[in-house]
């Protein structure tokens, strides 16, 4: 008996540093397996949310969500700041709006331009978004805000280092709720005269006979009828 109960004496401390070296190892698996589980359901989470931005859901596109409303340094060819907007009874005449996703209301947009590029312009592209108080994209170049289309082309001069006044028109869904706010703007340079075959004929250019008496159709409408058309540079 005593020689049993020596026996069990000597044995104790060698039993207990593996039962508590197994207890720890048992935790740490529970541990790390709830850190895994943790992070591939934030992983799904995340994927989630990139597709729903992707599909244009109520979010901002890939656009972060704390974007200024202009963006800045020295990549970007023409600063587009301090935005406003103004609602317009009415579209201007001859004004482009989509014949679906209507109806359309319009807003007159105002901004400063400041070219710090590298040389003076005539056109520039503005890109950005233009958001409802939702948080959803209304403007016609861009209901999808994952797109980024040009919100407008500007058709001023813009010289090196010079604050130039802007303003241009955007066609919004009459439903979405106001107020707008503006993330991201910026310009970019712009062929002049590229920019000018895109703009919307009147119906001059369309049908002499819709010309005025001291009007002469311009000599853009007579090109598609001789071949030709804008001429590439080599």
């Amino acid at each position: 008996l005593n020689s049993y109960l020596l026996s069990r004496q000597l044995h104790k401390p060698m039993i207990a540093p593996y039962a508590v070296i197994a207890a720890a190892l048992t935790r740490r698996v529970v541990l790390q397996s709830s850190s895994v589980a943790l992070a591939i359901s934030q992983s799904s989470a995340g994927l989630a949310i990139n597709d729903d931005v992707k599909a244009g859901l109520g979010q901002g596109g890939a656009l972060r969500s704390d974007v200024p409303v202009s963006l800045t340094g020295s990549a970007v060819e023409v600063l587009i700041t301090e935005p406003s907007y103004k609602e317009l009874a009415q579209c201007p005449k001859g004004f482009f709006i989509p014949p679906k996703g209507g109806p359309w209301d319009c807003i007159e947009i105002s901004a400063t331009a400041f070219n710090q590029g590298k040389r003076e312009v005539k056109a520039a592209d503005v890109f950005g978004q233009l958001f409802d108080a939702d948080g959803y994209s209304p403007t016609a170049t861009a209901l999808d805000p994952s797109q980024k289309t040009p919100f407008a082309t500007l058709e001023y001069t813009f010289p090196k280092g010079v604050k130039v006044p802007v303003k241009w028109v955007a066609a919004i869904q009459a439903r979405s709720p106001r107020p707008f706010r503006f993330a991201a703007l910026k310009g970019n340079y712009r062929n002049a005269a590229m920019a000018k075959q895109l703009n919307v004929f009147d119906p001059c250019e369309i049908d002499s006979s819709a010309c005025g008496d001291d009007e002469d159709q311009p000599e853009n409408a007579n090109a598609l009828r001789q071949g030709t058309g804008f001429r590439y540079k080599n």
